[in-house]
């Protein structure tokens, strides 16, 4: 997991608005006829039923692993709500070259593009993978919409098992798995590592601190080289949402604001050390004392009342209180090489092989770096994450009937009925006026994602009849799929579900 996260930090610091080769139509080639029935469509993408258009099909050997590549275009409406062309990378298993019709666990990396080296793993236990692929936006820039339209169009198709869906993604990657893992059901488990918590407080602190980064103290080189290579994301953060950064806006596009419906087993990790997403936003009793004589006076971490919390709860643990999660802190490895700008990795990397709980949701490692110092980034060691142990355990135990909450099916509904869990304002393209933010899919799509996933749920007696009860107990206004959910039983909730699914799933509500 450390090729990973280097990845997503190499692309966090090339900040980008556009790129030349990432807007380049890779060239269509001749795929082998078992691609092709996964993929058929060549033509323009729409909104649902082919929404996924074949550009390119690429094969190569990877560590004697078989990384097959399916480029594809898809539509999806942006921050704006209004119409944008992406693409996604779907890496596919060997097993279904030998039986397409074949279902198979899927890992979506958010946020950030995998490439085949850390693809390949996954493909080797038999996983598909997705991700975005050639994004000019940076995650943090663009929001969740892309990553939400490819999730919904990849575990719609045929040979993926709605039922071993899995997330995972680093930085703002990790954020961006936490907001898809707030939305998405149901999920095996979700692996955000270092993630923003709070977005208006990070995006603040990125803002607050770029000078006293970018400072010489009479060097050659910047005194945080890590912090002021990031610190102009704030730039194009602005304009979309515009000031001041303790506002509501901020805050809906805040996995904090969103606790409430992450109900997958959730894996997460930071590091004491981290400047890039300080520990300050997960607890102010895990923020370790600075040595003062290295940074400059104006330089500030402290998470303060200016910015929202969800129910006066501003921080990670205050906001999941201490029943929804359990803590582990892991000292790192004596004489591990110090993280370097522009070094070359490591032909070898100290593996940490994260601890997780099996009784709470939320499992949060805490790697014990000590303070943070000017020269850290998200780490201030070169190590790795070992997360094998978690995803194989979350794998064994599937999904299980209290993954469904009263507010994961409230928002489930919402999803339905085509209303955001956290509404949003955004700055209107050129004229800077406040407009309303879209953080959904299309309508269509969105239902057909929430059917896919209530259906694959109410396969197991237990989830099903959980659902029918926790149905009844809805608002009026909430049932969206009848009166009632069948008469109670398993059963019913699954005849319900069908009749939804051919007569109101595809009606607008």
């Amino acid at each position: 997991m450390y090729r990973t996260l280097m990845l997503a930090l190499t692309a966090l610091i090339r900040l980008h608005s556009f790129c030349s080769e990432a807007q380049a139509t890779p060239p269509v080639n001749t795929p082998p006829d078992w691609v092709v029935k996964l993929f058929p469509s060549v033509s323009a993408p729409d909104r649902l039923k082919r929404r996924l258009r074949r550009l390119s099909v690429s094969e190569r050997n990877v560590h004697g692993v078989a990384v097959v590549t399916a480029t594809v275009e898809l539509m999806y409406p942006d921050m704006y709500g209004k119409d944008h062309l992406g693409q996604a990378n779907i890496f596919l298993p060997a097993s279904l070259r030998d039986n397409p019709t074949r279902r198979v666990p899927l890992m979506h990396n958010a946020g950030y593009e995998i490439d085949e080296t850390s693809a390949a793993g996954l493909l080797a236990k038999g996983y598909a993978v997705c991700t975005p692929h050639a994004e000019p936006l940076h995650p943090l820039h663009r929001n969740v919409n892309l990553d939400l339209a490819i999730l919904h169009a990849t575990r719609s198709l045929p040979f993926v098992d709605p039922l071993r869906v899995s997330i995972q993604g680093g930085s703002a990657g990790g954020w961006m798995t936490l907001m898809l893992t707030a939305d998405a059901f149901p999920l095996v488990c979700s692996m955000p590592d270092v993630p923003l918590i709070h977005f208006g407080y990070n995006i603040a602190y990125l803002e607050a601190n770029r000078e006293a980064a970018t400072a010489q103290h009479g060097a050659d080189k910047p005194n945080m080289p890590y912090l002021a290579a990031v610190s102009t994301i704030t730039d194009r953060v602005k304009p979309f949402y515009g000031m001041p950064y303790e506002s509501v806006t901020y805050l809906g596009v805040s996995p904090l604001a969103h606790i409430d419906t992450i109900t997958a087993p959730t894996l997460t990790t930071f590091s004491t050390a981290d400047v890039l997403v300080p520990i300050d936003q997960v607890s102010p009793s895990l923020t370790q004392r600075r040595d003062p004589s290295l940074f400059l006076k104006e330089y500030d971490s402290a998470m303060t009342t200016r910015f929202p919390g969800i129910r006066g709860k501003r921080t990670l643990l205050e906001a999941l209180g201490s029943r929804r999660y359990d803590l582990f802190t892991v000292p790192v490895a004596i004489g591990l090489p110090r993280i370097k700008l522009g070094a070359a990795p490591p032909s070898e990397t100290k593996q940490i092989t994260l601890p997780f709980s099996q009784r709470k949701i939320w499992s949060i490692t805490v790697i014990d770096e000590g303070a943070a110092e000017p020269s850290d980034a998200h780490t201030k060691y070169v190590w790795g994450m070992n997360h094998e142990p978690f995803r194989k355990w979350a794998e064994e135990r599937g999904v299980t009937a209290d993954q469904l909450t009263m507010p994961k099916l409230q928002r489930l509904m919402m999803r339905l009925k085509g209303e955001a869990w956290r509404p949003i304002r955004v700055r209107s393209e050129g004229r800077g006026e406040e407009i309303d933010g879209n953080q959904m899919d299309y309508p269509e799509a969105e239902r057909a994602d929430v059917t896919l996933g209530l259906t694959a749920f109410a396969t197991d007696d237990v989830r099903a009849i959980r659902l029918a009860r926790l149905y009844s107990r809805l608002p009026s206004r909430l049932k969206v799929l009848g009166a009632s959910l069948g008469d109670g039983t398993a059963k019913g909730a699954r005849s319900a579900l069908e009749m939804f699914a051919a007569t109101g799933a595809q009606r607008t509500p």
